[in-house]
């Protein structure tokens, strides 16, 4: 179980109960975390939990040349798909009339989801956006298909995950709940940046008062 989980957090995966519930169950315990913890210091990684515990992922502790590259595509990566998966999330509340956003271990339901769209032609114009984006672009028309094919890209991302490849239910994995966090953490940021901004403004105001 340890090189299983080890090699997972190193391939960037995050390691929750709904997408690798054995790993999960391992790294909570806390001696199997340290142990984790200690063979990824020496890599420049610390193992880190997500605000809730719902999930566990390799960070980087050090920032420096010899990782630089990885980590700004890295970043790159998720910041391309947060426009997009921002889009789905607000198909499957308008959807499913839902007031929050999903998060990990809900259940989603491709045939709930197909019955709430069809009938809906603002529902059906969203979703035809939201296949024109480029992490979800298909030359698909049909309603179904683009649904199908939306789910099967965030399932490829590690958002979703089918526990029965014969069923139509998917569950919402830890990344969703790191992509929140993700979220927040660019809000502040640019909550700070238009302050800085306005004092900046304000400063540069008195100097010709």
């Amino acid at each position: 179980m340890f090189k299983r989980v080890v090699e997972a957090l190193l391939r960037g995966e995050f390691i929750c109960p709904t997408a690798y519930a054995d790993e999960y169950g391992y790294l909570r315990n806390p001696e199997h975390f340290q142990k984790i913890a200690d063979y990824l210091a020496p890599l420049d990684r610390a193992l880190c939990t997500l605000d809730g515990g719902e999930a566990f992922y390799a960070g980087y502790a050090v920032i420096d040349e010899t990782n630089r590259s990885q980590i700004r595509e890295a970043f790159s990566e998720i910041r391309s798909q947060l426009r997009p998966v921002v889009e789905w999330m607000d198909l499957v509340m308008t959807a499913l009339g839902s007031d929050r956003p999903v998060r990990a271990r809900d259940e989603i339901r491709l045939h709930q989801m197909l019955r709430a769209i069809e009938p809906e032609p603002s529902l059906c114009e969203q979703m035809a956006r939201l296949t024109q984006m480029p992490f979800f672009r298909t030359a698909k028309t049909n309603v179904a298909e683009q649904l199908l094919w939306v789910l099967q890209k965030l399932e490829q991302s590690g958002y979703l995950v089918k526990p029965n490849p014969q069923s139509s239910t998917y569950l919402v994995t830890g990344k969703m709940d790191y992509l929140h966090q993700v979220i927040a953490f660019l809000n502040d940021a640019e909550e700070l940046e238009l302050d800085q901004a306005d004092e900046d403004s304000g400063e540069q105001a008195e100097l010709f008062e």
